[in-house]
């Protein structure tokens, strides 16, 4: 993926902000690489309009790419037990695979790669069985040594937010292993799959983790215009708590700093209608004001990527 753009912007004036342009191609060592990220779009997502969408975007794809990977081989206990991913930080402002960008700031990847590796895990495989149905199966991963107790759910929304179906996939995990919590039909859960998603949410414990999952490709969707809406408030020593909302489901919510150096605590997720979403936003340069911060933010989402 393309590091951020406050990273570009050390490398490259504006009139270079072009996948093509000769100094966004020599910032890209992989041959091919460019036209890979690009092809790859095309299967999965509507094409995004613009330089910072793009941007955007290859962050996204490849922060679900080694997560797909991830929990799949994780979900594999014992046949596989552990994973690395490559790479992890850059030695110069470059495309690559790292989810740690030169200087330090954190790509997608690494927001996500927080939670794909936590200690226990629910995650949704699709995939066909012998009698050539799609089918959808839940598993619980847990790497803990101990067995615990999951409190688990399948929620299917529409896009408009509309909650339509609840599953409860609570039970124990054994220690160590990886367990079939539920087996679906995909065609009797989604019948109409480009309608509806999938929420999987898994609490153990104080902890909690949340999972999403499509029935299609994201490019199939109709998704919502929704409207984020954040407010900024000044917490002590450079740390800032940031509360979002939404009118409608956004996929992906992602906020950056334009002229600032810092790191969210969480950052690339779901943001449903009718919950809050808190975070905080740690300066690492010079701290601005909460009125600065809040003007100085900028959120993307996936269906903010396109007209």
């Amino acid at each position: 993926s393309f590091p951020s753009m406050p990273t570009i912007r050390t490398y490259a004036p504006e009139d270079q902000f072009n996948v093509t342009a000769p100094i966004m191609e020599h910032h890209q060592r992989n041959v091919g690489g460019n036209s890979k990220i690009t092809e790859m779009f095309t299967r999965y997502f509507r094409m995004p309009d613009g330089f910072d969408n793009f941007v955007y975007l290859s962050q996204v794809q490849q922060g679900l790419a080694i997560k797909t990977a991830v929990e799949h081989w994780r979900h594999l206990r014992p046949t596989c037990m552990g994973t690395l991913y490559w790479q992890l930080n850059d030695l110069w402002p470059v495309c690559s695979w790292s989810s740690l960008e030169y200087g330090g700031k954190w790509k997608l990847l690494h927001y996500m790669a927080r939670r794909f590796y936590g200690p226990t895990i629910l995650s949704a495989f699709q995939t066909r069985d012998n009698e050539g149905q799609d089918i959808v199966e839940l598993w619980a991963t847990n790497d803990q040594p101990e067995a615990v107790q999951a409190r688990a759910a399948l929620r299917l929304f529409d896009f408009t937010g509309q909650q339509v179906r609840s599953i409860d996939l609570s039970g124990q995990v054994e220690a160590s292993g990886a367990q079939l919590l539920g087996r679906y039909q995909v065609d009797e859960l989604a019948p109409r799959r480009t309608d509806v998603f999938a929420v999987l949410d898994l609490q153990v414990g104080e902890k909690s983790f949340r999972n999403e999952h499509v029935f299609t490709t994201w490019k199939s969707c109709e998704l919502p215009q929704a409207k984020v809406a954040w407010t900024v408030a000044a917490l002590e020593a450079r740390r800032f708590r940031v509360t979002l909302t939404t009118d409608a489901p956004a996929f992906y919510v992602s906020l950056d700093v334009e002229g600032g150096r810092g790191e969210f605590d969480d950052n690339c997720f779901t943001l449903l209608p009718d919950e809050e979403k808190e975070i905080v936003f740690t300066s690492k340069g010079t701290p601005p004001s909460a009125e600065q911060l809040q003007q100085s933010l900028s959120v993307h989402h996936l269906r903010t990527t396109y007209h």
